[in-house]
C-alpha cells in the first residue's frame, strides 16, 4: 500500500534524525581555551618604589578604612597615572614631587572599571619620582580581603580577618600596579581590637594602642616582592615559636589548636636548612612565619616571609595516619626562594614559581623520607597532569591565556614539576645543582621569564638546551612510548625497539631525550642509556644471556605514557625482581587484566601482602578486586587487618566491595570497630554497603555520630544511607541539623537528605544556600550534590556561582560540573524535540491517510 510505504519513510527519517542527534559535537580546538590572541608582558609606565598602608579594620562592619602612600617613579613623562583599583570608595588623593617640601597638592581621581586615574596637576618628566597619599574605604570586600565571623549557623566562629592577591586581587584592598612585572618594598600599620596578633611581611617594627581596647601593629618589608605578595592577617592565634640560624621560624594557629601545630610545622627549620644549602642561597627573608586562616579556598600562599594556609594544615594524632602536610609545607616554603625571592614576570612564565615548588616538595620528601616516596608522588603528579592533558593540551609557557587564573593548571604544577625533574636527568645532579644555584644567585629580587634559567644553565655548566626548553617547554604534550625487544640467540643479541606514536604537530613534537634501560635476567640487573629522538629506532646491545625483562625508563625520570606487548612470564618477572617500584606497580595492573590465572592470582597476593613498598601493595590491593575466587578474597581480609600503612588497608577494603561472603562482612565491621584510620573505616563503611546492603543499615546509622578529621566517615555513612533510599535515615539526619554541627558536617547531611527527599523544596533551597559557603570544601560538596540530583535549576544555579566564583580550581570543578548536567539533559531535551516534530508528522500523515481513503 502506497500509504504504509511513506509512514516508514518518514519514521525512517525520524529514527535517523534522532541517531544524528546522539552524536558527539565536533572537538574542541586541541589547546582548551589557550588560544587567546598573544599577550606581552604588560607595559609600565612607572616604576612602584615604595608602599605604606595604614589600615583600620572594623570587623563588625567588614570595613578597612585605608590610607596608601605610595611612591613611584616615572618611566616617560606623564600628567595622569593609572593605578588598579577595584571596589575602593576613594576619598581623597594627594600628589607632590619626593623632596618637595611644599604641600602636596589634592587631585580629583576618576573611577574607570577597575582601576583609578590621578591627575598630577602638570606634566612630570621620566625619572621623576612622586609621592601619592590616597585615602579610601573597603566595605564587605568581594575579593582581596575577606572577614571570617560568627553567623547563626556558626555562633562560636572565632573573627579574623585575612588577604589573599594572587592572581590579581591586590587591586581589591589597595591602589596598585597589579602585575608581577614589578616590585616594590613596603610596610603595613595595621590597627585591631586589642586582642587580636596581626601578622604581615617582614619585621615588627613597632606595636602602640592608639585608643582604648585597640592594638597598632606596625611591619616593614625591606626587600622587594611583586604587589601580590603582600599580606595582612589579624585574628586571636597562639604561636608555635621555633628559629633556625637565627631566623624565627613561627607558626599561628587559631586558639585552642596549639597541640596540633607541632604535628604539621615540626619539619619546617630542616627544610630551611636542605632549601638554603641545596640551592646555595640563605633563607632570603628576616623571619618564616605560617599562619592557618578559616574559610581559605586556597591550600597555601606564599606572601614573602609570612605564608597563609588553610585550617586542613591542622590535623589530630588520628588523622596523621592517612594526612600530612609535609608537602604543602615544604611547597610554600620553596615559593620564599622560587616565587618571592625570583618572581615570573608574567603569568605566563608562572611555571618558574609554582613548577619549582611543586619539584621541591618532592625534593624534600626524597631528601627526608626515600627516594621511592618520592618517586611515588612524582608518578601521581603524572597521572594528574595526563588527565588533564585529555581534556587539553598547552605549552608549560604560552602567552595567549585568556586570564590570569587559567594558567593554574595541572601543566604548571604537576607537569612542570617533572619537567624539573627530567631536566635533572638530563644534566645529572651536579650539574642541576649547580644552574640552579647560578639562576638563583644573579636573579635574587629581580623578576624572571625562562630565558633567564636557560642562560644560567648555559653560563654554568656549559650546556645548551634549547632543544630541551622548545620540546618541553615552548611545545606540548608528551612522548606515547611503544616500546618492544627480540632477542638474537645466535649473535647473542638484544634488539630493543622503541617508537613515538603521539600525532605530531604544530603543538607537539617529537622528543629527544636520554633514556635508561633495565636489563634484567632474574634479579641480576644492568643499566644501559639511550638517546631516543626519532618516530622509530632500534638500539642494540650484545649480553651473555637472553634476558627475562627489558624496562623502558625504570626510575620514571621521564613524563610519558608507555605501552609494549610484554609476555605474562616478563611481567611476572618484572614484579618479582625489578628493583625499582613504579616497574613493579606498572607489572601488577598489566598482569590484572589477566583476570584469574592462578599464577597471576599468586603473584598479585604475594605482591599485596610481601612487597617492601607500601604504594605496590596499595596498587596490587586494589588490582585484587578485579579477580576472583576464596584465595583473593582471604588475601584481602589479611592485607585489610594487618599491613601497617592505611593507604594499604584502605585500598584492600576497597576491594572487599566486591566479595559477598560473611568473612568479607565480619572482616568490615571489625575494621569499623578497630581500625585506627579514619578514612579506613569510611572506607570499610562504603564496602559494607556493597557487599551486605540488607543488613547494613544499623552500621550506617550508628557511624552518623563518630567524628573524623573532614567528616569522611560522616560523609561514608551518609552516602550509604542515600544508596539505600533508607527511610529509616530521615528522621536522624534531620534530627542531625538542629544539633550543632560544623559547615562540613551540615553540607554532608543536606546532600544526603536531598537525595533521600528530592522533591522537598525547603532541602533544595538550604542546599542552594550551600553553595554560597564561604568555606571551599563545603562549596565542593554542594556543587557534587547539587550536580548528581540534576535538578532542573542546578545549571542555573551552578553558572551563577561560576560568575562570582575566584578560585580557578573551583571554577574548573564547576566548568565540569554544568558540562556533566548539560550532556545528561541535552539528550532528553533533543528526544523531546525530535517526538515533537515526530508528532507533527504522523498527524500530517494521518490527514493524508484519510484524504486517500476517501479517495478511494
Amino acid at each position: 500500500m502506497p500509504c504504509r510505504a511513506t509512514r516508514f519513510c518518514l519514521h525512517a527519517v525520524v529514527i535517523f534524525t534522532l541517531l544524528y542527534a546522539t552524536l558527539p559535537l565536533a572537538a574542541q580546538d586541541r589547546r582548551g581555551v589557550f588560544t587567546a590572541p598573544p599577550r606581552s608582558v604588560r607595559s609600565r609606565e612607572i616604576d612602584q618604589q615604595h608602599i605604606r598602608l595604614e589600615l583600620d579594620f572594623d570587623f563588625d562592619q567588614q570595613q578597612i578604612d585605608c590610607r596608601a602612600l605610595q611612591r613611584v617613579k616615572l618611566f616617560q613623562p606623564l600628567s595622569t597615572i593609572t593605578l588598579d583599583a577595584a571596589d575602593l570608595q576613594i576619598q581623597k588623593v594627594t600628589v607632590r614631587a619626593t623632596g618637595d617640601k611644599a604641600p602636596a597638592q589634592e587631585v580629583k581621581s576618576r573611577t574607570k572599571g577597575q582601576a583609578i586615574e590621578i591627575p598630577l596637576g602638570r606634566e612630570y618628566p621620566a625619572d621623576a619620582e612622586l609621592e601619592l597619599d590616597i585615602t579610601y574605604v573597603i566595605k564587605k570586600p568581594k575579593h582581596g580581603a575577606h572577614f571570617v565571623l560568627p553567623d547563626a549557623s556558626e555562633p562560636d566562629q572565632p573573627k579574623m580577618v585575612w588577604t589573599q592577591s594572587e592572581p590579581e586581587f591586590a587591586r581589591y584592598w589597595y591602589p596598585c600596579f597589579d602585575s608581577p612585572s614589578d616590585r616594590l618594598t613596603s610596610e603595613i600599620i595595621a590597627t585591631v581590637p586589642a586582642e587580636y596578633v596581626v601578622l604581615s611581611n617582614g619585621v615588627l617594627k613597632e606595636k602602640s594602642e592608639p585608643a582604648e581596647g585597640r592594638r597598632t601593629w606596625h611591619w616593614v618589608q625591606a626587600k622587594s616582592h611583586v604587589p601580590y605578595l603582600l599580606s595582612v592577617v589579624a585574628g586571636d592565634f597562639e604561636m608555635l615559636e621555633q628559629a633556625w640560624d637565627g631566623i624565627p621560624i613561627v607558626a599561628y594557629v587559631p586558639r585552642g589548636r596549639l597541640a596540633d601545630a607541632p604535628r604539621s610545622f615540626h619539619t619546617t627549620p630542616a627544610m630551611v636548612q636542605y632549601f638554603s644549602e641545596k640551592i646555595g642561597v640563605r633563607y632570603p627573608w628576616e623571619k618564616y612565619a605560617q599562619i592557618c586562616v578559616d574559610e581559605y579556598n586556597w591550600g597555601g600562599m606564599e606572601h614573602t616571609s609570612a605564608t597563609t594556609l588553610n585550617l586542613n594544615t591542622l590535623h589530630d594524632e588520628r588523622a596523621a595516619l592517612d594526612v600530612s602536610s609535609d608537602n604543602l609545607v615544604a611547597h610554600e616554603l620553596a615559593h620564599q626562594w622560587w616565587g618571592d625571592l625570583l618572581t615570573c614576570k608574567d603569568w605566563a612564565e608562572l611555571w618558574l614559581n609554582e613548577s619549582f615548588a611543586t619539584y621541591f616538595a618532592t625534593l624534600w620528601t626524597e631528601h627526608h623520607q626515600s627516594w621511592d616516596e618520592a618517586a611515588w608522588e612524582r608518578r601521581k603528579e603524572a597521572l594528574s597532569y595526563l588527565e588533564e592533558d585529555k581534556r587539553y593540551r598547552r605549552p608549560i609557557v604560552t602567552y595567549r591565556y585568556p586570564r590570569a587564573d587559567t594558567m593554574f593548571d595541572r601543566h604548571t604544577y604537576p607537569k612542570g614539576g617533572r619537567v624539573l625533574h627530567m631536566l635533572r636527568f638530563v644534566l645529572g645532579d651536579d650539574d642541576f645543582w649547580k644552574a640552579l644555584r647560578r639562576y638563583a644567585e644573579v636573579n635574587q629580587l629581580r623578576t624572571v621569564e625562562t630565558a633567564d634559567l636557560r642562560k644560567a644553565i648555559e653560563d654554568s655548566t656549559g650546556q645548551g638546551l634549547n632543544w630541551f626548553f622548545d620540546q618541553w617547554v615552548a611545545h606540548g604534550g608528551h612522548p606515547e612510548f611503544q616500546v618492544s625487544w627480540e632477542w638474537d640467540a645466535k649473535h647473542k643479541s638484544l634488539a630493543v625497539v622503541v617508537k613515538q606514536t603521539q600525532k605530531v604537530d604544530d603543538l607537539t613534537p617529537l622528543f629527544e631525550m636520554p633514556v635508561e634501560l633495565e636489563i634484567g635476567h632474574g634479579t641480576s640487573t644492568q643499566t644501559r642509556r639511550i638517546r631516543v629522538s626519532k618516530a622509530e629506532e632500534t638500539f642494540h646491545f650484545e649480553l651473555s644471556e637472553r634476558p627475562t625483562r627489558v624496562v623502558f625508563d625504570p626510575r620514571d625520570w621521564i613524563l610519558k605514557t608507555l605501552t609494549g606487548d610484554k609476555s605474562k612470564e616478563e611481567w611476572l618477572d618484572q614484579l618479582t625482581n625489578s628493583p625499582h617500584i613504579i616497574p613493579r606497580a606498572d607489572a601488577v595492573e598489566e598482569l590484572a587484566k589477566l583476570k584469574d590465572q592462578a599464577d597471576v592470582v599468586t603473584a598479585l597476593g604475594k605482591a599485596a601482602r610481601e612487597d617492601a613498598f607500601w604504594g605496590v601493595r596499595e596498587t596490587a590491593a586494589k588490582a585484587l578486586g578485579a579477580l576472583s575466587g576464596d584465595d583473593v578474597r582471604l588475601t584481602l581480609i589479611e592485607v585489610a587487618q594487618h599491613d601497617e600503612k592505611s593507604f594499604v588497608r584502605r585500598a584492600a577494603l576497597d576491594s572487599l566491595g566486591k566479595f559477598k561472603h560473611d568473612s568479607t562482612n565480619a572482616a568490615l565491621r571489625k575494621t569499623i570497630a578497630e581500625d585506627p584510620s579514619y578514612y579506613a573505616v569510611a572506607e570499610a563503611l562504603k564496602s559494607l554497603v556493597k557487599v551486605d546492603r540488607d543488613a547494613c543499615e544499623a552500621d550506617l546509622l550508628a557511624a552518623l555520630q563518630v567524628s573524623s578529621d573532614r567528616d569522611v566517615i560522616l560523609r561514608a555513612a551518609c552516602d550509604g544511607l542515600a544508596e539505600l533510599k533508607s527511610v529509616a535515615a530521615v528522621e536522624p539526619l534531620s534530627r542531625k541539623l538542629e544539633e550543632k554541627l560544623s559547615p562540613g558536617e551540615r553540607i554532608v547531611v543536606l546532600s544526603a537528605l536531598a537525595k533521600l527527599k528530592p522533591d522537598d523544596d525547603k532541602l533544595l533551597e538550604q542546599l542552594h544556600q550551600q553553595l554560597d559557603n564561604d568555606r571551599g570544601h563545603v562549596r565542593r560538596i554542594a556543587i557534587d550534590t547539587v550536580t548528581a540530583l540534576a535538578t532542573p535549576q542546578a545549571a542555573d544555579w551552578l553558572q551563577e556561582l561560576r560568575n562570582r566564583e575566584e578560585n580557578p580550581r573551583m571554577v574548573q570543578q564547576i566548568d565540569e560540573a554544568i558540562e556533566k548536567i548539560r550532556a545528561a539533559q541535552k539528550p532528553v531535551t533533543k528526544l523531546q524535540e525530535e517526538l515533537e516534530k515526530l508528532r507533527a508528522q504522523n498527524k500530517k500523515l494521518e490527514e493524508r491517510l484519510q484524504k486517500l481513503e476517501q479517495k478511494d
